[in-house]
């Protein structure tokens, strides 16, 4: 890492009435308390190595001596205001402050072309993008006028992001993304985009948009968002939960440095001190290699937090991958912050300090890091695991059905599989072994191979049927038992944390992300455990909601699709018809369904589609999978012996056939890796 120094600036003002800490309310609108008279007059000094009074550097500007010009390099931060709309820019090595005075009266979402010396700063006054020329000519504090505008589209703009001529707006009036085309003298709306949730913080890495899921602590990339942004509905290609933060909001990406980071404002009502901000090093690597819907663990980020970092509400992020500084618009206490030598994180004092009230976006800018966004993703897989209930083989297919191996495993018979890509690495539950296993270097064995573990879990299980794992937790749930076993797994080992009786049979369990869904086995109803690994002693536990699925005679499998919102769950109908009378449902926006049944309660039928019949070829369908890139539902059909693959799978209803028909003679369990 290279070294920085920076000077504390310890701003001071000759003459205070009062001052109050600005935190986000409960809806995110910036509040103030009682502001600073503005008419009392300011005293500068032009001696005492502070910038203070009417000043525009140290010592210097304003009512002092001019400012000399900067020998350093330049490094500057864009930073948007809350409350009067006003662009402030701070020379880092130059220890200046020149005030832009906009005819907005709020902004929020910031950028500089450096190219064409001009910045970009969304107007939440005007709900506009105003774009303000020639700013590096501008010295001293000035008014200045917007050379263009985009027409009034938004409706509550937040952040800004930019890829060459390409200018996404998100608005969280009704989250939405506004797609601009720049040509230098205007702004064309080409899309106006809905996202199926909250929006804040965007950033491009290459060709793709990442944004922050609001009031959550997930993350969400959509591939190639440039060609397939389009009016309507948009889908992310993957989201993944970012643990150890409570609720993010801003975010940068650089590509010098792959390094990703993300805010942490806590709880909303606390501006003040409960702020944070992390770090994602190797960030291609750690992202890429995560299947949807799966936890990017805190071991694998850096977390800065406390009460030193003054951190209470820090709303925006930017990032100088030159001296490894960060930077961030801390509207809670009302500061501009840097950090640098973050090292193992913690709590850290902030290396720049800066005081401005209700500061918003915020955007770094030198010569050395403009336009650095780096690489889009690439190498994106999508395979299904798929084991056997007589022989114990792990058979594998690609996302299209066609076979790429079957590898024999210890186990002479399997139930419940996983695959960690950052691992390389199969889990399955051996219902021979009556315990986990684990077979490293998977990607290197050849179809046909034998394999052994290379380490294992105690045979403490009794009759396992399915695994659902969350970073490194997972847990197994045991129809004999009906218990959920909970183990951590670090790469090298289970260890048994907790049993957990949920008092009912159990089969299907899969993570939507901190909560566990499970299905009730015999029975047609589905259970929820709200932050299910928070719970760590063994005994009784109680769904926080149990619900029933309208249509399903009796469920045993389960899937869950964080980036398309989609439930799939199978009905095997009666345990003694194996051959004719299973089925498959599918629940689309399931959050919004989910929250608005009741303890006890039904999602009807009618909100559902169902595939069942003879054409179906599903008789007892034992576990599913749901492809979110091509809207697959994957089939283990333990009663015909085949694995089977219905695609278009929103769209179907009735008896139709599979597009994919493959005999896997005791197919059980199945998991689908899609990165």
């Amino acid at each position: 890492m290279k070294n920085s120094i920076f000077k504390i600036q310890n701003l001071g003002f000759a003459l205070i009435i009062a001052l109050f800490f600005a935190s986000c309310s409960e809806d995110d609108d910036f509040m103030t308390g009682e502001d600073m008279d503005d008419d009392m007059p300011a005293m500068a000094t032009c001696d005492d190595g502070i910038m203070n009074g009417d000043e525009t550097g140290i010592d210097c500007g304003g009512t002092c001596e001019p400012c000399t010009a900067d020998t350093g390099r330049r490094a500057e931060l864009y930073v948007t205001n809350n409350e009067n709309g006003n662009i402030s820019l701070y020379s880092v090595t130059g220890d200046s402050l020149v005030t832009f005075t906009t005819n907005a009266t709020a902004a929020e979402g910031i950028y500089y072309d450096a190219a064409n010396d001009m910045v970009v700063q969304a107007s939440r006054s005007d709900m506009r993008l105003d774009a303000y020329s020639d700013i590096s000519t501008l010295m001293e504090d000035s008014e200045v006028t917007a050379a263009y505008s985009s027409s009034a589209d938004l409706e509550s703009p937040r952040e800004l992001a930019v890829n060459g001529s390409t200018y996404v707006v998100a608005d969280n009036g009704s989250n939405k993304f506004f797609v601009y085309t720049n040509n230098g003298s205007g702004f064309s709306l080409m899309n106006t985009i809905e996202v199926p949730f909250p929006v804040w913080g965007i950033t491009f890495k290459g060709e793709d948009l990442y944004a922050v899921v609001d009031s959550s602590s997930d993350l969400a990339v959509f591939y190639d968002f440039e060609a397939n942004a389009m009016d309507g509905e948009m889908r992310p290609s993957k989201r993944v939960t970012i643990e150890g933060i409570v609720r993010t909001h801003g975010l940068t990406y650089d590509g010098t440095d792959d390094v990703m980071i993300m805010t942490d404002i806590g709880d909303a009502a606390n501006g003040t001190d409960d702020g944070a901000f992390h770090v994602i090093d190797d960030f291609s690597t750690k992202f890429d290699a995560l299947s949807d819907g799966d936890l990017l663990t805190v071991d694998m980020q850096t977390r800065v937090a406390g009460t030193s970092t003054m951190l209470g509400n820090p709303i925006d992020v930017a990032y100088d991958s030159e001296e490894n500084a960060i930077y961030i618009s801390e509207i809670g206490n009302g500061k501009v912050l840097g950090f640098t030598n973050i090292g193992d994180g913690g709590d850290l004092a902030p290396s720049y300090s800066m005081d401005l009230t209700s500061a918003s976006s915020i955007y770094f800018s030198s010569d050395e890091t403009d336009g650095n966004t780096g690489m889009a993703s690439s190498n994106m897989m999508t395979e299904l695991y798929v084991t056997n209930n007589s022989d114990g083989n792990i058979t594998v297919y690609d996302g299209s059905g066609n076979l790429i191996k079957s590898v024999m495993t210890d186990a002479t018979a399997a139930e419940g599989i996983y695959y960690s890509a950052m691992n390389d690495a199969v889990i399955q539950a051996s219902r021979s072994g009556m315990m986990l296993e684990n077979y490293s270097d998977f990607s290197d064995v050849m179809d046909g191979n034998t394999v052994s573990a290379d380490f294992t879990g105690d045979a403490e299980l009794m009759s396992p049927r399915e695994i659902a794992v969350f970073g490194n937790k997972v847990v197994v749930s045991d129809n004999d038992m009906h218990m959920f076993y909970v183990y951590s797994y670090d790469g090298t080992s289970f260890t048994l944390e907790n049993t957990l009786d949920p008092g009912f049979n159990v089969w299907g369990i899969t993570f939507k992300g901190g909560d566990l869904i499970a299905v009730v086995d015999s029975s047609s109803d589905i259970a929820v455990f709200n932050d299910f690994l928070d719970n760590d002693t063994d005994g009784m536990l109680t769904p926080d909601k149990r619900i029933t699925i309208g249509g399903i005679v009796r469920t045993h499998g389960i899937d869950y699709s964080e980036a398309d919102d989609v439930l799939v769950l199978t009905d095997i109908g009666d345990a003694a018809d194996a051959n004719t009378d299973g089925g498959f449902q599918v629940i689309q926006n399931f959050s919004m369904k989910l929250d608005a049944a009741t303890d006890g309660g039904m999602i009807a039928q009618s909100e559902q589609t169902r595939v069942a019949g003879a054409s179906t070829l599903l008789g007892n369908p034992i576990d599913i999978a749901y492809d979110h890139k091509t809207e697959t539902v994957f089939i283990a059909e333990v009663g015909n012996g085949k694995v089977l693959a219905f695609s278009n799978a929103l769209n179907l209803t009735g008896d139709v056939a599979p597009d994919v028909n493959n005999d896997l003679a005791a197919a059980s369990s199945l998991y689908l890796y899609n990165n």
